[in-house]
């Protein structure tokens, strides 16, 4: 196995999207790509990954294979990779290999393989008939605002409306984003939907997106969320259990 990405933050901004909700998982190198799915420790949400062959310089997987791995451990070495550094990933003696390399230099880790006992995971089986795709950024700072006064967010979709309400102790917060304006960027929603999450995990999740990327929200009435975007070429989809309300 040898996996190449052209720059090295580039390796590093995509799996942040695995490591903000996972402490350990299990890779699968397949013909067409890198996969990862695992759940949290909560046990509450999960994690779909995958960075096809196209976002490698190099793709060599002769078979495919599983890879156990610290994903804390491999954030770490990855942020040692530098801009204009190639990086590689490779198997050699039961441990995983992270080679930066560049003109005339190169630097070598290697990390223990581990066995996380974990079987793998299917990703729920829900129909979504409503979403919402808002950008980043906008998502991110309400998310802020809300955490003044919550540690629960309601998410709520309307067919003209995508609405974040927060009622606490310390007050209440309310973010309405209009159909056609320029943060919404997609509203798709006949008879509306909602329902109420962990704020924390919503914050987690959406930190290794970029500026300007768009956040695919998708919501049914007291159902788990699936919240899905791209980044640096992977694509990675959360799901998230809801907090059942009674009103």
């Amino acid at each position: 196995m040898r996996l190449v990405v052209q720059d090295a933050p580039v390796l590093k901004s995509a799996i942040e999207s695995i490591v903000c909700l996972v402490e350990e998982g299990q890779f699968e190198v397949k013909k067409d790509g890198l996969y990862l799915k695992a759940m949290d420790p909560s046990q509450i949400s999960m994690v779909s990954f995958r960075m096809p062959k196209e976002a490698f310089v190099e793709y060599d997987a002769p078979e495919e294979m599983t890879i156990g791995v610290d994903i804390g451990q491999l954030s770490n070495v990855l942020s040692r990779g530098k801009k204009g550094e190639k990086a590689e990933l490779s198997i050699e003696d039961g441990r995983l290999v992270i080679r930066f390399f560049g003109q005339k230099h190169k630097r070598t880790f290697k990390v223990p393989l581990i066995e996380t006992g974990e079987r793998s995971q299917k990703e729920p089986a829900i129909e979504f008939n409503n979403w919402a795709t808002i950008k980043a950024d906008a998502l991110k700072e309400t998310l802020k605002d809300a955490k003044l006064v919550s540690s629960h967010i309601r998410l709520q979709l309307t067919p003209d409306l995508f609405i974040v309400d927060v009622r606490g102790e310390n007050g209440d917060v309310k973010a309405e984003f209009e159909k056609g304006g320029e943060e919404l960027m997609e509203l798709n929603t006949k008879e509306g939907s909602k329902a109420t999450f962990p704020l924390q995990y919503l914050e987690d999740m959406v930190k290794a997106t970029a500026s300007g990327a768009a956040v695919k929200i998708n919501l049914e009435t007291d159902r788990p969320l699936k919240l899905e975007y791209s980044v640096e070429g992977a694509k990675v989809v959360y799901y998230l259990a809801p907090r059942i309300e009674t009103d």
